[in-house]
């Protein structure tokens, strides 16, 4: 028996492309811990829509739903404000969180998530599932911190599926509840305190040190001792990849938080 019910959020973020070619954010709705609001549109027309926290999370039996769908030829930008925090759940039920993205033709979203933090005792069920359709493309960064300063990090059980055009592209599942494992040269490394990860799906990118999907994707992968490693690495790229998928949005970016 969990030892609380837990907050229940879902938020849900539609948008379509108007006549003038402008995205439209046209359904916007938000319950729980998370708010979503929409910020001033960026350059070309682009979306922008940000996540902001009104209280803690991800506590013992919290439950958080994002749902995403971008109709043809839209661009969105989602922006968070802040990271989020799983924390120990002191024996009670775990947290999950479930994030879904649609991207109809030619539709072009990114999500460049701040820092997960695992701390000790976190037991946390994650699935990200996005469906592509033809020509869509979406940039997605996810930053994983293991643990807080002197603790190790709990349990993530993370599933990603991403489709391109009902094809599988990526499919990936990490367990950080094995350290052992986790800690290994087979999966993160030894003293290894953040795994950021940076792709672009639907499209590619030029990087020599990039993974290149079987189908139209890039991947890189970052195992590091800290976020400033991280980020001084995939910060640049991440601008590269965003012109890539906006080639006239000058991207405005916050910065990490270490």
């Amino acid at each position: 028996m969990g030892m609380g019910t837990g907050t229940t959020t879902r938020i849900e973020i539609g948008c379509d492309a108007g006549p003038d070619g402008r995205t439209r954010v046209v359904r916007l709705s938000a319950s729980g811990l998370l708010r979503a609001r929409v910020l001033p549109a960026g350059a070309g027309g682009v979306a922008r829509v940000a996540l902001v926290q009104t209280a803690a999370s991800l506590l013992s039996g919290d439950r958080v739903a994002l749902a995403v769908t971008a109709g043809a030829g839209c661009r969105l930008e989602l922006v968070e404000v802040a990271g989020m925090i799983a924390h120990d759940v002191r024996g009670g039920d775990g947290a999950a969180l479930d994030v879904s993205v649609t991207l109809a033709e030619g539709a072009r979203v990114a999500w460049l998530g701040q820092p997960l933090t695992l701390c000790a005792g976190c037991d946390l069920q994650r699935t990200t599932r996005a469906a592509l359709a033809d020509d869509a493309a979406l940039l997605w960064r996810d930053t994983l911190v293991l643990g807080r300063v002197g603790e190790t990090a709990g349990r993530l059980a993370s599933s990603t599926d991403i489709q391109h055009n009902g094809v599988e592209l990526h499919v990936e599942q990490l367990d950080t509840g094995d350290l052992a494992l986790l800690s290994s040269c087979v999966v993160a490394g030894a003293g290894v305190r953040a795994l950021d990860t940076l792709a672009l799906y639907g499209q590619r990118a030029d990087d020599d040190q990039a993974l290149q999907l079987a189908r139209a994707g890039t991947l890189l992968a970052l195992p590091a001792a800290s976020l400033t490693t991280t980020a001084a690495r995939l910060d640049p790229l991440q601008r590269r990849w965003s012109e890539i998928l906006f080639p006239t949005h000058a991207h405005d970016e916050l910065p990490l938080a270490v």
